[in-house]
Protein backbone atom coordinates (compact mmCIF):
# COMPACT_ATOMS: atom_id res chain seq x y z
CA UNK A 1 0.00 0.00 0.00
CA UNK A 2 1.26 3.45 -0.90
CA UNK A 3 1.47 6.28 1.64
CA UNK A 4 -0.89 9.06 0.56
CA UNK A 5 -0.11 11.79 3.10
CA UNK A 6 -0.85 15.25 1.67
CA UNK A 7 1.70 18.04 1.97
CA UNK A 8 2.06 21.64 0.79
CA UNK A 9 1.12 22.37 -2.81
CA UNK A 10 -0.11 18.80 -3.30
CA UNK A 11 3.43 17.52 -3.96
CA UNK A 12 3.10 14.21 -2.03
CA UNK A 13 0.00 13.39 -4.06
CA UNK A 14 1.91 13.99 -7.29
CA UNK A 15 4.74 11.77 -6.03
CA UNK A 16 2.21 9.09 -5.17
CA UNK A 17 0.72 9.35 -8.64
CA UNK A 18 4.18 8.88 -10.20
CA UNK A 19 4.80 5.79 -8.07
CA UNK A 20 1.52 4.33 -9.29
CA UNK A 21 2.35 5.30 -12.89
CA UNK A 22 5.72 3.53 -12.53
CA UNK A 23 4.17 0.43 -10.98
CA UNK A 24 1.49 0.01 -13.64
CA UNK A 25 3.85 1.07 -16.43
CA UNK A 26 6.43 -1.55 -15.46
CA UNK A 27 3.73 -4.23 -15.35
CA UNK A 28 2.51 -3.28 -18.82
CA UNK A 29 5.92 -2.95 -20.45
CA UNK A 30 7.21 -6.03 -18.63
CA UNK A 31 4.31 -8.13 -19.90
CA UNK A 32 2.55 -8.82 -16.58
CA UNK A 33 -0.39 -6.86 -17.99
CA UNK A 34 -0.70 -7.97 -21.61
CA UNK A 35 -2.05 -6.12 -24.69
CA UNK A 36 -5.81 -6.44 -24.97
CA UNK A 37 -6.13 -7.18 -21.26
CA UNK A 38 -8.34 -4.90 -19.18
CA UNK A 39 -7.07 -3.36 -15.96
CA UNK A 40 -8.64 -4.81 -12.81
CA UNK A 41 -11.80 -3.01 -11.61
CA UNK A 42 -11.23 0.42 -10.12
CA UNK A 43 -12.31 -0.61 -6.62
CA UNK A 44 -9.80 -3.48 -6.65
CA UNK A 45 -6.99 -1.16 -7.72
CA UNK A 46 -7.94 1.35 -5.02
CA UNK A 47 -7.72 -1.38 -2.40
CA UNK A 48 -4.51 -2.87 -3.80
CA UNK A 49 -2.59 0.40 -3.95
CA UNK A 50 -4.28 2.30 -1.14
CA UNK A 51 -4.68 5.47 -3.19
CA UNK A 52 -7.55 7.87 -3.77
CA UNK A 53 -9.79 7.64 -6.80
CA UNK A 54 -8.31 10.94 -8.02
CA UNK A 55 -4.73 9.62 -7.90
CA UNK A 56 -5.72 6.41 -9.67
CA UNK A 57 -7.52 8.23 -12.47
CA UNK A 58 -4.65 10.68 -12.89
CA UNK A 59 -2.19 7.78 -13.18
CA UNK A 60 -4.38 6.09 -15.80
CA UNK A 61 -4.59 9.37 -17.73
CA UNK A 62 -0.78 9.64 -17.72
CA UNK A 63 -0.40 6.09 -19.03
CA UNK A 64 -3.09 6.70 -21.64
CA UNK A 65 -1.16 9.76 -22.81
CA UNK A 66 1.91 7.53 -23.30
CA UNK A 67 -0.16 5.16 -25.44
CA UNK A 68 -0.11 2.27 -22.95
CA UNK A 69 -3.79 2.32 -22.02
CA UNK A 70 -7.07 3.16 -23.70
CA UNK A 71 -10.62 3.36 -22.35
CA UNK A 72 -13.02 1.19 -24.35
CA UNK A 73 -16.81 1.02 -24.00
CA UNK A 74 -18.00 -2.02 -22.04
CA UNK A 75 -14.41 -3.29 -21.73
CA UNK A 76 -12.96 -0.75 -19.34
CA UNK A 77 -9.36 0.47 -19.54
CA UNK A 78 -7.40 -1.84 -21.84
CA UNK A 79 -3.66 -2.33 -22.36
CA UNK A 80 -2.63 -1.17 -25.83
CA UNK A 81 -0.36 -3.14 -28.18
CA UNK A 82 3.30 -2.13 -28.17
CA UNK A 83 3.01 -0.42 -31.56
CA UNK A 84 0.77 2.21 -29.90
CA UNK A 85 3.25 3.06 -27.12
CA UNK A 86 5.24 6.30 -27.17
CA UNK A 87 8.51 4.49 -27.82
CA UNK A 88 10.68 7.59 -27.25
CA UNK A 89 9.03 8.55 -23.97
CA UNK A 90 11.71 8.53 -21.21
CA UNK A 91 9.43 6.67 -18.78
CA UNK A 92 8.61 3.98 -21.34
CA UNK A 93 12.31 3.59 -22.12
CA UNK A 94 13.16 3.25 -18.44
CA UNK A 95 10.42 0.62 -17.95
CA UNK A 96 11.76 -1.31 -20.93
CA UNK A 97 15.28 -1.42 -19.48
CA UNK A 98 14.93 -2.90 -16.02
CA UNK A 99 16.86 -5.69 -14.31
CA UNK A 100 13.79 -7.87 -14.86
CA UNK A 101 13.85 -7.43 -18.64
CA UNK A 102 14.14 -10.75 -20.49
CA UNK A 103 17.64 -10.99 -22.08
CA UNK A 104 16.24 -11.43 -25.60
CA UNK A 105 14.09 -8.30 -25.23
CA UNK A 106 17.02 -6.31 -23.84
CA UNK A 107 19.24 -7.40 -26.72
CA UNK A 108 16.61 -6.44 -29.30
CA UNK A 109 16.07 -3.03 -27.68
CA UNK A 110 19.80 -2.26 -27.53
CA UNK A 111 20.29 -3.32 -31.15
CA UNK A 112 17.49 -0.95 -32.13
CA UNK A 113 19.14 1.80 -30.07
CA UNK A 114 22.43 1.17 -31.89
CA UNK A 115 20.74 1.56 -35.28
CA UNK A 116 19.05 4.74 -34.06
CA UNK A 117 22.39 6.15 -32.90
CA UNK A 118 23.96 5.39 -36.28
CA UNK A 119 21.25 7.44 -37.96
CA UNK A 120 21.51 10.41 -35.57
CA UNK A 121 24.91 10.84 -33.94
CA UNK A 122 27.41 11.05 -36.83
CA UNK A 123 25.40 13.80 -38.50
CA UNK A 124 24.85 15.53 -35.16
CA UNK A 125 28.63 15.53 -34.63
CA UNK A 126 29.06 17.02 -38.10
CA UNK A 127 26.61 19.79 -37.21
CA UNK A 128 28.41 20.34 -33.92
CA UNK A 129 31.67 20.90 -35.81
CA UNK A 130 29.94 23.70 -37.72
CA UNK A 131 27.88 25.20 -34.89
CA UNK A 132 29.50 24.53 -31.50
CA UNK A 133 30.05 27.56 -29.27
CA UNK A 134 32.79 27.98 -26.68
CA UNK A 135 30.31 26.88 -24.03
CA UNK A 136 29.49 23.74 -26.03
CA UNK A 137 33.18 22.89 -26.44
CA UNK A 138 33.71 23.44 -22.71
CA UNK A 139 30.86 21.03 -21.87
CA UNK A 140 32.20 18.34 -24.24
CA UNK A 141 35.75 18.82 -22.90
CA UNK A 142 34.54 18.59 -19.30
CA UNK A 143 32.83 15.28 -20.08
CA UNK A 144 36.00 13.93 -21.74
CA UNK A 145 38.12 14.96 -18.76
CA UNK A 146 35.62 13.36 -16.38
CA UNK A 147 35.96 10.10 -18.34
CA UNK A 148 39.74 10.35 -18.17
CA UNK A 149 39.60 10.97 -14.41
CA UNK A 150 37.03 8.27 -13.64
CA UNK A 151 39.76 5.79 -12.70
CA UNK A 152 38.26 2.42 -11.80
CA UNK A 153 34.81 3.89 -11.14
CA UNK A 154 32.55 2.50 -13.85
CA UNK A 155 29.66 4.62 -12.58
CA UNK A 156 31.68 7.82 -12.89
CA UNK A 157 32.64 6.85 -16.42
CA UNK A 158 28.98 6.13 -17.27
CA UNK A 159 27.89 9.57 -16.11
CA UNK A 160 30.66 11.31 -18.03
CA UNK A 161 29.92 9.27 -21.16
CA UNK A 162 26.22 10.19 -21.00
CA UNK A 163 27.10 13.87 -20.48
CA UNK A 164 29.43 13.75 -23.50
CA UNK A 165 26.78 12.49 -25.92
CA UNK A 166 24.14 14.89 -24.66
CA UNK A 167 26.62 17.80 -24.98
CA UNK A 168 27.45 16.80 -28.57
CA UNK A 169 23.77 16.70 -29.51
CA UNK A 170 23.18 20.10 -27.88
CA UNK A 171 26.22 21.49 -29.73
CA UNK A 172 24.50 20.74 -33.04
CA UNK A 173 22.08 23.59 -32.26
CA UNK A 174 19.09 21.95 -33.90
CA UNK A 175 15.97 22.17 -31.78
CA UNK A 176 14.65 18.85 -33.12
CA UNK A 177 17.67 17.08 -31.66
CA UNK A 178 16.94 18.27 -28.11
CA UNK A 179 14.27 15.62 -27.35
CA UNK A 180 16.46 13.05 -29.10
CA UNK A 181 19.29 13.90 -26.68
CA UNK A 182 17.09 13.01 -23.73
CA UNK A 183 15.93 9.80 -25.39
CA UNK A 184 19.47 8.67 -26.19
CA UNK A 185 20.63 9.48 -22.67
CA UNK A 186 17.82 7.45 -21.11
CA UNK A 187 18.39 4.44 -23.36
CA UNK A 188 22.19 4.60 -23.05
CA UNK A 189 21.98 4.09 -19.28
CA UNK A 190 21.31 0.41 -19.97
CA UNK A 191 23.56 0.19 -23.03
CA UNK A 192 26.63 1.40 -21.13
CA UNK A 193 26.13 -1.24 -18.46
CA UNK A 194 26.50 -3.83 -21.22
CA UNK A 195 29.35 -2.25 -23.23
CA UNK A 196 31.48 -0.36 -20.70
CA UNK A 197 31.90 -2.63 -17.69
CA UNK A 198 35.70 -2.86 -17.95
CA UNK A 199 37.51 0.18 -16.44
CA UNK A 200 40.76 -0.64 -18.26
CA UNK A 201 39.04 -0.71 -21.67
CA UNK A 202 37.20 2.47 -20.81
CA UNK A 203 40.53 4.24 -20.20
CA UNK A 204 42.53 2.75 -23.06
CA UNK A 205 39.91 2.57 -25.83
CA UNK A 206 36.67 4.40 -25.11
CA UNK A 207 38.05 7.63 -23.64
CA UNK A 208 40.51 8.23 -26.54
CA UNK A 209 37.68 7.71 -29.05
CA UNK A 210 35.66 10.39 -27.28
CA UNK A 211 38.63 12.77 -27.26
CA UNK A 212 39.00 12.20 -31.00
CA UNK A 213 35.41 13.34 -31.51
CA UNK A 214 36.08 16.42 -29.38
CA UNK A 215 39.20 17.34 -31.39
CA UNK A 216 37.35 16.87 -34.68
CA UNK A 217 34.54 19.16 -33.49
CA UNK A 218 37.09 21.77 -32.38
CA UNK A 219 38.77 21.57 -35.79
CA UNK A 220 35.52 22.61 -37.43
CA UNK A 221 35.61 19.72 -39.92
CA UNK A 222 32.15 18.21 -40.18
CA UNK A 223 33.57 15.30 -42.19
CA UNK A 224 36.17 14.47 -39.53
CA UNK A 225 33.63 14.82 -36.71
CA UNK A 226 31.19 12.42 -38.38
CA UNK A 227 34.01 9.94 -39.07
CA UNK A 228 35.23 10.13 -35.46
CA UNK A 229 31.72 9.46 -34.17
CA UNK A 230 31.39 6.52 -36.57
CA UNK A 231 34.62 5.00 -35.23
CA UNK A 232 33.25 5.30 -31.71
CA UNK A 233 29.94 3.69 -32.69
CA UNK A 234 31.78 0.81 -34.39
CA UNK A 235 33.68 0.20 -31.16
CA UNK A 236 30.45 0.34 -29.15
CA UNK A 237 28.78 -2.10 -31.53
CA UNK A 238 31.72 -4.51 -31.29
CA UNK A 239 31.61 -4.34 -27.47
CA UNK A 240 27.88 -5.04 -27.53
CA UNK A 241 28.33 -8.13 -29.72
CA UNK A 242 31.16 -9.37 -27.48
CA UNK A 243 29.00 -8.89 -24.39
CA UNK A 244 26.18 -11.00 -25.87
CA UNK A 245 28.65 -13.72 -26.84
CA UNK A 246 30.07 -13.69 -23.32
CA UNK A 247 26.64 -14.16 -21.76
CA UNK A 248 25.87 -17.06 -24.10
CA UNK A 249 29.18 -18.87 -23.61
CA UNK A 250 28.22 -20.65 -20.29
CA UNK A 251 25.01 -21.89 -21.87
CA UNK A 252 26.95 -23.37 -24.81
CA UNK A 253 29.48 -25.12 -22.58
CA UNK A 254 26.80 -26.54 -20.27
CA UNK A 255 24.92 -27.91 -23.28
CA UNK A 256 27.85 -30.12 -24.33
Amino acid sequence: MMNESQGPSGRPQRNLRQKLVDSLGEQIVGGTLKPGEALPPEDLLLKRYGVSRTVLREAINVLSGKGLLKARPRLGTVVQPRIEWSQLDPDVLSWLHTDASPPQDLRSDLEDLMKFRWIIEPQAAALAAESATREDIAAILAACEAMENAGDSVEAFFEADLAFHVACLHAAHNRFLLPVAHVIRTAMVTSLRVTNRDPAANRSVSAPLHFAILHAIISGSSKDAAAAMERHLKDTEARQVAAWQETQAPNKSSAR
